[in-house]
């Protein structure tokens, strides 16, 4: 049988024909198709009852829109909303790794917590370690104002040292007594300086140190007169051995602790020496204590130790006195004669002085510390 046959009865043109029919039809795609140059002049099997050939795939392909004809669309892309996650990664992420799929997270969970803390620290102070500081810092601030506001006060009182303890409350003041119509005094010597504080001599005094049986005469050898001891006392307050408001108010200002008294005299002779000893804070408040009585003379002095007749007449008439600085102690003798005769120039007045000076409790405490 003819191959060209099938050809020729079915119409199909033969190899290396092109039919009229198809060089007229307009198509995306002028080539012959895959299967007539791949099989050309072989037969192509026909189907049943059919005389046309089955047209390739191809030629119904461009019928079907293009992948790219369908628009994207930018915008959308732009939108601030993030694009969803692949599924895979997502899965793989919070199956694999669930605490490291919250990190992307953490910076909004943070400021979304931010609030939440403040609420904690604002409700319950008490849970958070810096109010803890700040109660001590309070604390602390409040012990400063408090030492500050305790060095103001003492600060105003320029006489009174920060070492010396506290004197005692003052009582009563007299308003009036006598005073002598002479009076001198000398600040604190170089011999005196190992008792220059009481911060060194902190030991109050003793009565057997004021009053020892050894001072108990006092010998004029001038006048042949040996004046005994009348009288004795020691008072830790020092306002009852003076009298006037500004001698007291400086005694306190001194930090006077104890005051002691004595009073000799011979009444044959008629003679009489009031010693007093006064317990100071240092040796600066002493030296302004004898200026002091010396001001105010007239207006406040020491006090003389009540006696009997005839020596409840001391103090009237003309006396001498002088006041001592030696350390933080200070004495004040006062001698006259008892009928009230005498002047400056008295030369047993001016023994008597210096006899009253010799204060054996002073003396003793500057040569132990000496």
């Amino acid at each position: 049988m003819d191959h060209d046959e099938p050809g020729r009865r079915s119409g199909r043109p033969g190899p290396g024909s092109v039919p009229g029919d198809q060089r007229a039809r307009p198509g995306p795609r002028q080539q012959p198709p895959r299967g007539s140059a791949r099989r050309a002049g072989a037969p192509r099997k026909l189907a049943s009852g059919r005389g046309a050939p089955r047209p390739p795939r191809q030629a119904q392909r461009p019928a079907r829109p293009p992948a790219p004809a369908e628009p994207i669309d930018v915008q959308a892309n732009e939108l601030p909303a993030p694009a969803r996650p692949e599924p895979p990664r997502a899965r793989k992420s919070s199956k694999s790794k669930p605490p490291k799929a919250a990190k992307p997270s953490r910076p909004k969970s943070a400021k979304a917590g931010k609030p939440a803390k403040r609420q904690r620290q604002g409700g319950r102070p008490g849970h958070d370690p810096r109010w803890f500081f700040f109660a001590a810092g309070a604390l602390g601030l409040v012990v400063v104002l408090a030492a500050v506001a305790m060095v103001v006060i003492n600060g105003r009182d320029d006489d009174a040292p920060a070492s010396a303890p506290a004197a005692p409350r003052m009582g009563p003041v007299a308003a009036s007594g006598p005073a002598p119509a002479s009076y001198s005094s000398s600040p604190s010597a170089d011999a005196y300086s190992g008792i220059a504080q009481r911060s060194s001599d902190a030991a109050p005094l003793t009565a057997a140190e004021l009053f020892p049986s050894s001072a108990s005469t006092i010998t004029l050898s001038s006048a042949k007169a040996k004046l005994t001891l009348k009288g004795k006392r020691l008072d830790n307050d020092c306002t009852a051995a003076v009298w006037g408001r500004t001698v007291a108010a400086a005694l306190s200002k001194s930090g006077c602790t104890q005051a002691a008294r004595t009073l000799h005299a011979d009444t044959k002779k008629g003679y009489a020496l009031a010693v007093t000893v006064f317990n100071l804070a240092s040796a600066d408040h002493a030296d302004r204590m004898v200026e002091v009585l010396d001001k105010t003379r007239g207006g406040g002095f020491v006090r003389p130790l009540n006696a009997t007749s005839p020596l409840d007449k001391f103090g009237q008439g003309f006396g001498m006195a002088r006041g001592l600085a030696m350390g933080h102690y200070v004495v004040v003798s006062w001698a006259q004669h008892l009928d009230g005769s005498g002047d400056e120039q008295d030369e047993d007045l001016l023994s008597l002085l210096i006899e009253g000076g010799k204060a054996p409790a002073v003396l003793g405490r500057a040569a132990k510390a000496a």
